[in-house]
């Protein structure tokens, strides 16, 4: 399996795309994850203001246990003993558990917005250049280099520099030979061939 070019300046230029992505990506990873712990460790307000009424509904049962013990209105005392303090610690459960839940969101969208902010555009542009150039890469090694069976290597070449001829631009053309057209036209194939197959990323 290949993963990197063959010509050493496009599999420099792959690495150096690789090691900046993953470098941006775990940059911006654990700055989405700091920010989210930063944030979500304001939700303890919530929790501390639910503790606190169901404090005081625990206080509430414990003081009508303590009067349930009253002649005649003991059972009626502890009951409304419960009621009341549970009705008085209610909205500080609510609140509290609400606050957590807000806060803990905000966390949670602003880490997955930084994330997306700074990687979207970046991963827009390396994923598919990448995915393009490991598609180009295999797919030439395998018609290249493994299918051919019993063909001569000249029929090869010749096949190759044919279609860098008519593939290639001009300037590409003229990074290998000073003279494409009249190369193909004499039979001088070796630097048109070696032009397609850096062009996909095999040495050529």
């Amino acid at each position: 399996m290949k993963f990197w070019s063959e010509v050493p300046s496009a599999r420099a230029r792959e690495l150096v795309a690789d090691v900046a992505t993953w470098s941006w990506v775990s940059l911006w990873a654990v700055v989405a994850f700091r920010l989210y712990s930063t944030l979500a460790g304001y939700a303890e307000v919530g929790r501390a203001i639910g503790r606190g009424g169901a404090n005081i509904q625990s206080a509430g049962d414990q003081v009508g246990d303590s009067l349930g013990g009253l002649p005649l209105v003991g059972e009626q005392v502890r009951g409304l003993t419960r009621s009341a303090f549970g009705a008085a610690g209610e909205p500080f459960v609510f609140v509290g558990d609400q606050l957590e839940q807000l806060l803990l969101m905000i966390a949670a969208l602003l880490g997955v917005l930084v994330l997306g902010v700074t990687l979207i555009p970046w991963l827009s542009r390396y994923v598919p250049w990448r995915a393009r150039r490991l598609f180009e890469l295999r797919t030439a090694h395998r018609a290249i280099r493994l299918a051919p069976r019993d063909v001569p290597e000249a029929a090869v070449e010749h096949l190759l520099a044919s279609r860098a001829l008519h593939r290639l631009t001009y300037g590409e053309l003229l990074e290998h030979t000073p003279d494409p057209i009249g190369d193909f036209a004499t039979g001088r194939y070796d630097r048109l061939a070696r032009a397609e197959l850096e062009s996909v990323g095999l040495r050529g």
